[in-house]
């Protein structure tokens, strides 16, 4: 059923946080939570869930 099940609030600040430490493998996030590999994506850059904070961004 992927791509019909939601992400939860705790699911896209779990993928935020891991996207901003560097960690890019949508499809691994997506395989863990059930949902389609855009739909982490789109969570993890913030395209969609925009009412939920963004981790500060990485210095290098």
């Amino acid at each position: 059923m992927m791509g019909r099940t939601k992400l939860t609030v705790e699911q896209v600040l779990e993928a935020r946080l891991r996207y901003a430490s560097g960690e890019r493998e949508y499809s691994k996030l997506a395989r863990e939570f059930g949902v389609s590999r855009d739909a982490v994506r789109h969570a993890a850059e913030g395209l969609t869930f925009k009412d939920l904070p963004m981790p500060p961004k990485r210095r290098r």
